[in-house]
C-alpha cells in the first residue's frame, strides 16, 4: 500500500495536555487530519517535532490515507523543502498564517485529492520564499485558487462600472448586493488579468489594499457556504503597508 505523500501543513489544534490534531493538505489524499500523541510533552523522545507543522510548511509524510471521518496517524515526517526566507520575515510568516486558514476552508469543500491545486500551491510557496517582491501576493493567490474550485470571477466586460461580488460578473448597472467600483474594481480587474510575478506593479494605498483584501474575503464567503473570515485578516491589514 502506498503511504508516502507530500503535504502542506495547515492548522494545529491542541488535544488534551500533550497532543495535537494537525490538518494537512496532501498531494495524494487531499485534506487529512492526524493525531500527534504526546508531541507537546518535553519528556517524550519525539520522532516528529511540532516545529514541522508551521503553517504551509512543505512536508513529506509517511502516513496511509485516513479512514472516512477518522483521524490518522503519521509514521514519519520531514521537511520536503526548508524555507530559506519565510521563517525570518514577519510579513511572509503572517501571510502564511492567513493563507493556511483560507486554504483549509477551501479544501474542506473538495474532500478528494486535487493534484493540480496542490502543485499550484507548492509552486506559489516556493515563489514567495525566493522573492522579496511580495506585493498583493495573498490576494492574487486567493483569486487564482477560485479558478480551481469553480467560481473564478468573470471580467469579460472590463469597461462595466461595477463588479458584482454575488454573481461574480461585471455589471453596467449598480448591483443590489455587495459590489466593487472605482479604484478597487480597477485593482480587482488588474489582479485577475496579470501574471503572478507582476502583482507588485499594482500600487495601492494601505486603505485600498485593505479594501481589496476584504473584497476577496467577501467573495469567498459568498461563493463557499462554510467560509468564514480568517482570524488573521485584521493582523494582516495592520502590518501590510
Amino acid at each position: 500500500m502506498h503511504t508516502s505523500t507530500e503535504a502542506l501543513a495547515l492548522t494545529t489544534v491542541k488535544y488534551g495536555d500533550s497532543s495535537l490534531i494537525v490538518a494537512c493538505y496532501t498531494k495524494e489524499y487531499g485534506l487529512q487530519s492526524y493525531m500527534l500523541k504526546g508531541i507537546l510533552n518535553s519528556r517524550t523522545n519525539k520522532k516528529i517535532p511540532k516545529s514541522l507543522f508551521e503553517p504551509l510548511s512543505l512536508l513529506e509524510l509517511e502516513a496511509p490515507k485516513n479512514p472516512a471521518d477518522r483521524l490518522g496517524f503519521i509514521k514519519e515526517a520531514k521537511l520536503h523543502y526548508p524555507y530559506q526566507s519565510i521563517p525570518f520575515n514577519l510579513i511572509k510568516k503572517t501571510l502564511l498564517f492567513f493563507l493556511a486558514e483560507v486554504i483549509h476552508q477551501v479544501v474542506k469543500e473538495e474532500q478528494e485529492a486535487n493534484v493540480e491545486l496542490y502543485s499550484f500551491l507548492k509552486k506559489r510557496m516556493l515563489w514567495l520564499d525566493s522573492e522579496d517582491r511580495i506585493g498583493l501576493f495573498h490576494i492574487k493567490l486567493m483569486l487564482d485558487i477560485s479558478e480551481f474550485i469553480g467560481f473564478y470571477p468573470n471580467i469579460t466586460d472590463k469597461t462595466a462600472s461595477y463588479f458584482d461580488l454575488e454573481t461574480g460578473c461585471m455589471s453596467q448597472s449598480k448591483p443590489r448586493g455587495a459590489f466593487l467600483e472605482g479604484s478597487i474594481k480597477t485593482a480587482w480587474i488588474q489582479l485577475l488579468g496579470m501574471k503572478f510575478d507582476m502583482v507588485e506593479e499594482i500600487k495601492l494605498s494601505r486603505v485600498e489594499k485593505s479594501e481589496v483584501l476584504d473584497a476577496a474575503v467577501m467573495y469567498f464567503k459568498l461563493h463557499l457556504q462554510q467560509f468564514k473570515s480568517p482570524r488573521s485578516t485584521k493582523i494582516l491589514n495592520e502590518i501590510f503597508k
